[in-house]
């Protein structure tokens, strides 16, 4: 089983996506050595956490990605060096357009194991996209996949953010020419509500009522399980509840002063209470569940996997709940959060 955490290298980007909320962000900065080697010594922490917790987790994979492009973190071939000289998987997350051939024999002498590469479009149309020269980023991909032949995974990240299956198969086919044919969907997001998106309106919508009543009945629960399962350690060394928590609203204190196992509690809390992040973003159950019950009411799909979606919602909520009573009964994290602590942070 691997199980991820997020590193983010840098929240800057050199792409300007319209579906990229960068503006949301409160500051921007870059991740330097110091902050890298203490969020390295709480991800081994986390591995044995993660052991003994999720059970089968023999491998973390450390993924240098967060909310920016990594390849402008110099730092970036000795941060995937690092990891792994100390026994972890490592992937970085990119859009490919600065993955030179200099850069790109680095990543690969420092020893990277996969590279997701973030594709929404193709040809003028990319460009309009992203404000960066296609042609550039398909020579970089093609190059990236000569010299990396069998040692590095390359998996193609297909940006849906048309909706539109067929625009998605044109993608696939493009690339299947290339001789890469390993495809991740992705779909529009909100962002943790930092973007705006016309149907995620949630406080809008009478079936939200509906949702909650659903998935809360017998006096069950309705927290959101990505904080658990993808652990997210900033620029700044700060903890913060997730990779949708684009404007930095629920810190937990840096990884100078906390384990990943003491924010636990304070994850939970958040998730709970559903504020500041989690009751405007769309992976939050509750507006899942809404958006669910608004395309059955509007005609679009027919209902029938509405019954499991809540029974799966149900059973990744519970798990939240034991994941929080494993912090405090076995890792010893105190019922009380030790208070939600940031440090001051000046972008560099």
């Amino acid at each position: 089983m691997l199980l991820g955490i997020d590193f983010e290298v840098t929240n800057r980007c050199n792409a300007s996506c319209h579906f990229c909320p960068r503006d949301a962000t409160p500051h921007q900065g870059l991740m330097t050595p110091e902050v890298f080697e203490q969020s390295l010594v709480r991800a081994h922490e986390w591995k044995d956490v993660a052991h003994r917790y999720f059970g089968g987790a023999d491998m973390l994979q450390v993924r240098l990605c967060g909310l920016g492009e990594p390849l402008i973190n110099r730092h970036l071939p000795t941060y995937v060096e690092r990891v792994r000289e100390t026994g972890l998987h490592v992937s970085v997350s990119s859009n490919a357009a600065l993955l030179d051939e200099r850069r790109a024999t680095a990543l690969l002498e420092a020893g990277l194991q996969e590279i997701n590469i973030n594709i929404a479009d193709l040809g003028d149309r990319y460009e309009d996209v992203y404000s960066l020269p296609f042609q550039r980023t398909l020579d970089n991909i093609l190059r990236f996949r000569d010299l990396a032949g069998d040692d590095c995974t390359i998996v193609i990240v297909l940006v849906d953010y048309k909706r539109d299956t067929a625009h998605v198969d044109e993608m696939k086919e493009f690339w299947r020419g290339h001789g890469l044919d390993r495809f991740m969907g992705f779909d529009i997001i909100n962002r943790g509500g930092a973007l705006f998106v016309d149907e995620m309106q949630y406080a809008d919508y009478p079936e939200l009522e509906q949702a909650r009543a659903m998935l809360t009945a017998d006096g069950g629960e309705a927290n959101c399980v990505i904080p658990f399962i993808y652990p997210f350690i900033g620029y700044d060394g700060i903890y913060y509840l997730c990779c949708s928590d684009w404007k930095k609203e629920a810190p937990m204190g840096t990884v100078f002063e906390r384990s990943l196992a003491d924010v636990l509690h304070d994850k939970y809390e958040f998730v709970n209470d559903r504020r500041p992040v989690c009751i405007t973003c769309n992976h939050d159950p509750t507006n899942a569940l809404t958006d669910e019950l608004r395309a059955i009411q509007a005609g679009t799909i027919d209902g029938s996997g509405l019954d499991d979606l809540v029974a799966n919602l149900k059973i990744q909520s519970e798990a939240v709940v034991t994941c929080r009573q494993t912090a405090i009964d076995v890792f010893g994290v105190p019922e009380k959060p030790a208070g939600r602590r940031s440090i001051p942070v000046t972008a560099s």
